[in-house]
């Protein structure tokens, strides 16, 4: 994973839990301040985002500090935090304020008499070659025999006697200061994994770009479960939700045109001799187990479809009953509850994040352990998730999450996509009980995933 994209993510729950932005980027700004206080003559080059904000922050303080300051800061649209401390830099007359809208004002910026430069044009996240006025700045801070310091990510080209990064490193041997991101941000989900999970979209996609989700599921006894699998799939962003179910359950299912739906040749129960059918539809991810049904021919069937899939397979209900340990492979991201983990693993997960972490370092497999507070697990590294209420014991919750765990996972890798789709799960739930209390259903949770992945867009 890019460590920028990390970054981000960690930044975005970091806002989610309550620590504002500004309050990170007054930190961020502080500590630059406090590593260039020994110089006396200090040139910052600004740009339009929150790097650049860092470093008007720190043309303040080192302004407060009785030091010569002066901003050179790119023309444009800032971002509001950027924006909120170039409105304060502009009222201090102490702090000359110079903005470079093309090359041309480039050559007008002499760095002579300066003894420090502070780079906070950038920062991390930047992809392709650099637009002016940009590129000439970078030459001119290069050129400048003065020190050089780089606010958390060197803009491209810049070389930097001193990087400062925040949290965590973003370059090799930059130094890591803290600024305020609580612990949560990193090991709880929240808005920015979320951001990890869901495709960028540009617009010239085609359909299937954004997933094609295949769920296999349905019997006798559970017809619609199936359903509401695909239905939280397509409300998460997959294209296509293309459901297998037996013929009995296709023909009585609820009717929904935007799912597609393949009535298999066995009637009542999957079988072996469907499967040969089933995998030879185009697919991106698999979700199996929902309203399966737990008869010894369903046992044979599920071995051989999930001996044939290299794909990500999400398995859930009785699916979980169905596999033993010895069927696990790298692929799966397994969704249990304590009662279905303790029948696959033989152990009842008291201790629920070491037991979880044990189980899915030995299986290879993603866990994620429902409960009052899930956990997820691929073995290397474990994640919380604290959304989601009482009110989602009601039947047919546990579908919903496998639904949009499965549409995440036809494009993100399968940890990313099993911490987003708990947290979405859950958040939907929540949305549902402030407008029903407990009186919701697990339609009305699908209902509001749109509104859910709406609020993490709002931490981007």
């Amino acid at each position: 994973m890019d460590p920028t994209e990390l970054s981000k993510a960690v930044d975005m729950n970091s806002s989610y839990l309550g620590v504002d932005r500004l309050m990170l980027m007054e930190n961020a700004g502080r500590e630059v301040a406090i590593h260039g206080r020994e110089f006396n003559s200090i040139a910052v080059f600004a740009g339009l985002g929150n790097n650049g904000g860092d470093g008007l922050v720190a043309a303040r303080h080192l302004s407060g500090l009785g030091k010569r300051v002066k901003i050179y800061t790119l023309s444009g649209n800032r971002s509001r935090e950027c924006q909120k401390n170039f409105d304060i830099v502009k009222r201090i007359d102490s702090i000359e304020v110079e903005v470079v809208r093309d090359s041309q004002d480039c050559g007008k910026i002499s760095l002579s008499g300066f003894d420090l430069v502070v780079d906070s044009l950038l920062g991390v996240g930047v992809r392709g070659e650099l637009r002016e006025p940009i590129k000439s700045l970078v030459d001119i801070i290069n050129k400048t025999k003065a020190h050089k310091i780089a606010v958390d990510c060197p803009t491209p080209g810049v070389k930097a006697d001193l990087t400062l990064s925040f949290h965590v490193a973003k370059t090799p041997n930059s130094k890591v200061v803290d600024i305020g991101i609580p612990q949560e941000a990193e090991y709880c989900c929240g808005p920015g994994d979320v951001f990890l999970a869901l495709p960028e979209r540009h617009g010239s996609e085609h359909k299937g770009d954004f997933g094609r989700l295949l769920v296999v599921g349905g019997s006798k006894d559970f017809v619609g479960t199936p359903t509401l699998v695909g239905e939280a799939a397509l409300r998460t962003g997959a294209d296509l939700a293309v459901i297998c179910c037996p013929s009995y359950v296709a023909a009585r299912m609820p009717f929904n045109p935007d799912l597609i739906i393949h009535p298999l040749d066995s009637e009542l129960y999957l079988q072996k001799h469907d499967v040969d059918r089933i995998l030879g539809l185009d697919f991106d991810c698999l979700v199996v187990g929902n309203g399966l049904g737990t008869e010894e021919e369903t046992y044979y069937a599920l071995k051989k479809l999930l001996k044939g899939v290299d794909k990500p397979i999400v398995l859930d209900a009785d699916a979980l009953k169905l596999m033993k340990t010895k069927h696990l492979k790298e692929n799966f991201i397994l969704t249990p509850h304590a009662r279905e983990f303790e029948l696959l693993f033989g152990v009842y997960p008291e201790d629920r994040k070491a037991v979880v972490e044990e189980c899915a370092k030995k299986t290879g497999c993603v866990i994620l352990l429902k409960g009052a507070v899930d956990v997820i697990s691929d073995g290397r590294e474990t994640k919380l998730n604290r959304t989601g209420n009482a009110g989602m014991t009601v039947g047919g919750t546990g579908d919903v999450l496998a639904g949009i765990v499965g549409a995440l996972a036809c494009k993100a890798e399968s940890f990313r996509a099993a911490c987003a789709g708990a947290f979405l799960s859950g958040l939907s739930g929540d949305l549902a009980y402030r407008k029903l209390d407990y009186s919701f259903t697990a339609t009305d949770c699908i209902e509001r995933i749109p509104y859910a992945i709406k609020f993490c867009r709002r931490f981007m």
